[in-house]
């Protein structure tokens, strides 16, 4: 018995020993080697997809900014429309960061922001448009990514034969344009009367206004006419309000369709705020505390200005282009008396001031005494020259004033642009940008 299991311990010792039976544990080690590689290199895709996933969204955020952005300028308002959007887009996409919020991102020009006049149409770089094509675009594209992404784990596979894997990138891409809003835009303080404008009333009509005395007495600076002073919250505000209203953004709670809204009476006060929209500061409306529009250009009546009374938008926005300012008083027939900025500090402060929403109104609703009249829609309009803001001077500005009709603000095409909740198929407010891919 002792023999037998001694030869039997005697066999499993030469077979411990034997070359093949080293193999196999050999094998085994590999094979567990290349199994904890692969099971790293599968929790490192994860990690690492993770980290793609993130970034991805972050680049989205920001395309989706600069989109919206650009998307903004495109109103056909100005020649130079695309720089602008341009900056605007890249300006509103570069306040984003990536990769967990740690690195700023950075956008190319005539790279990151593309131009088309539709959605499914080519997309050109600013540099590749015309002048002539530049005011038809309507479709901004920003495309934004992320180059150069170190990957944490997955790398581990390159000790797979065969397998190579490098760092990563990342890109997003958004489209924006502009479509009717639900009203909750900006406008001034004016209304425009409906009997005014009918549906053949042609862009680039001039509608007149008579500034004299008003209702409640006598005053220079009230509004008689096709169009008026209105206050949207009557009955309180006055002057002050409206004033406000001119210097600072607008209206933007605007009143819903059908709204009653208030005539303001004698607002002898007003122009030096309506004026600072032309970079013409006088009074208590100084500079800096009013932002101007791109051009204080002014068109009126006067044979030095614009005599045929149509369509100065055409001139405007040429004008915008190269940021002139307000002519003189010489050339318009007015007497402002104001200190004019000049075109360095239009170009470095200006905005897009003096395109705005006005309300159109049922006028015959002030007869009878009645002070206010309902809001039927909203109308995009020019304002087209500065007000007199003394006594004395004679034509435009002094006893007539003029707004140039440029069509109802949710037609296709409006060159006000406007911010807000865009609206549904039925929305009826002025344009507004939004993401349609």
């Amino acid at each position: 018995m002792d023999k037998a299991m001694k030869r039997v311990s005697d066999r499993l010792r030469r077979n411990r020993n034997h070359p093949g039976c080293r193999q196999e544990k050999g094998v085994v080690a590999i094979i567990v080697a290349l199994s904890l590689v692969v099971l790293v290199g599968f929790a490192g895709l994860a990690l690492d997809l993770g980290k793609l996933y993130v970034a991805k969204s972050e680049l989205q955020n920001s395309a989706d900014a600069c989109a919206l952005a650009a998307a903004r300028e495109l109103n056909g308002a100005n020649t130079n429309q695309l720089v602008l959007a341009e900056a605007a887009g890249m300006t509103a996409g570069m306040r984003h960061d990536v990769l967990f919020q740690d690195e700023m991102i950075a956008l190319g020009v005539d790279d990151s922001v593309t131009f088309s006049q539709t959605l499914n149409g080519v997309y050109q770089a600013k540099a590749a448009i015309g002048p002539a094509e530049a005011v038809l675009m309507q479709y901004a594209r920003c495309t934004v990514q992320r180059t150069g992404i170190a990957n944490w784990f997955i790398q581990v596979l390159n000790l797979l034969p065969g397998v190579t894997i490098g760092n990563q990138a990342v890109a997003a891409t958004a489209v924006a344009t502009r479509t009717p809003s639900q009203v909750t835009s900006c406008a001034i303080p004016v209304g425009i009367c409906s009997s005014a404008i009918t549906p053949a009333t042609p862009r680039g009509t001039w509608l007149q206004s008579v500034i004299g005395p008003g209702k409640s007495g006598g005053g220079n600076g009230n509004l008689t006419g096709n169009f008026m002073w209105v206050d949207y919250t009557p009955p309180g505000g006055g002057a002050s309000e409206l004033g406000g209203i001119l210097t600072g953004p607008g209206v933007c709670n605007l009143p819903a369709l059908g709204t009653e809204v208030g005539e303001a009476g004698v607002m002898s006060s007003l122009g030096a705020h309506w004026n600072s929209r032309f970079g013409i500061y006088q009074g208590s409306v100084k500079q800096g505390e009013s932002v101007p529009d791109y051009t204080g250009r002014a068109y009126t009546d006067a044979a030095g200005s614009w005599p045929s009374k149509f369509n100065a938008f055409a001139d405007f926005r040429s004008k915008r282009a190269v940021y002139a300012p307000y002519q003189g008083d010489t050339t318009t027939g007015l007497r402002t008396n104001g200190t004019v900025i000049n075109s360095a500090t239009l170009q470095a402060r200006g905005g897009d001031r003096r395109l705005a929403t006005a309300a159109v109104l049922d006028c015959s609703g002030f007869t009878g005494g009645s002070t206010v009249a309902p809001v039927q829609s909203w109308a995009c309009i020019l304002m087209l020259h500065p007000i007199n803001t003394n006594a004395g001077g004679t034509g435009t500005g002094a006893t007539r004033m003029y707004l140039e009709y440029l069509g109802r603000s949710d037609d296709e095409g409006s060159p006000c642009a406007s911010s807000g909740v865009p609206g549904g198929p039925a929305a009826g407010g002025p344009l507004v940008p939004v993401l349609v891919r």
